[in-house]
């Protein structure tokens, strides 16, 4: 299998998802999903490091942890917290250019 066939096979993996919600048998509507990778999957965990690995760690100033598809960042906090709150608003901006919101 060519690399071609691969990237195709994901795309195509990747586009047209619907999601829903149950709760006590009860189902919402079918929603379309726009970002993000299939959760419960093989390679979604995968392709969100891949993904996220792009330049995350460059948005903040603190410690980031990833693991599947997790990302935690950490600060030793002493009396200023506005490094934190800082690396938090630098978060969210990076989640709407990346459309990961």
């Amino acid at each position: 299998m060519e690399l071609i066939d691969i990237l195709k096979w994901i795309r195509n993996w990747l586009s047209d998802r619907k999601q829903r919600v149950v709760l006590n048998g009860q189902c919402s509507d079918w929603r379309d999903v726009f970002s993000g990778v299939p959760q419960g999957s093989v390679l979604g965990p995968l392709l969100f490091l891949i993904y996220i690995n792009n330049d995350i760690d460059e948005s903040v100033g603190g410690k980031v942890l990833k693991f599947a598809d997790d990302t935690k960042v950490y600060h030793k906090i002493r009396s200023d917290i506005a490094n934190l709150q800082s690396d938090l608003c630098n978060l969210v901006s990076w989640s709407k250019e990346w459309q990961m919101l």
